[in-house]
């Protein structure tokens, strides 16, 4: 119990660490950029990781921010970091076409090669993990979920 008291209140300070006009940088490999506040609202688009943002509100748990490029929508604040983003190298051994899964997997240590030797050394199969990757709930489908089995989330959505 106490557990889940510290777990609820840690959540709770994650979004007051962000006020309006605060910088942040996405830290997730794609932040789900919604329509309004809300898990289960429209998705107007993704964010990649390391994109700045500058917080424009706080509603219900989650963060309205513009992005340099000008993409607006709302984020929940765990996708957000204080801390500035930063990808770096010394530029003769960085990949310059990576895409964002390659750098999010690089920033653990993984990357193909890696892969390929567990994958031939351990005799491993990495499709159950490709699967949950590609995989995702669609938002209405979730929705009627919740309906149908008379669910509510927390803050009535």
């Amino acid at each position: 119990m106490l557990f889940l008291v510290l777990a609820v209140a840690g959540a709770g300070s994650v979004a007051l660490a962000f006020e309006r006009g605060d910088p942040g940088d996405v830290a997730v490999r794609s932040a789900e950029l919604r329509e309004a506040p809300g898990h289960l609202t429209a998705i107007r688009g993704h964010l990649d990781y390391g994109t700045r943002v500058e917080v424009r509100d706080r509603r219900e748990g989650f963060l309205r921010v513009r992005s340099e490029a000008g993409e607006e929508g709302w984020l929940h604040p765990s996708a957000l970091s204080r801390d500035p983003v930063i990808l770096t190298g010394d530029g003769d051994d960085v990949e310059r076409d990576a895409d964002r899964d390659e750098i999010a997997l690089a920033g653990r240590g993984f990357n193909e090669e890696v892969e390929e030797r567990y994958r031939s050394e351990r005799g491993l199969s990495f499709a159950p993990v490709d699967r949950m990757e590609a995989g995702g709930a669609d938002p209405e489908d979730l929705r009627a979920f919740l309906e149908q089995g008379e669910l509510h989330l927390p803050g009535g959505e």
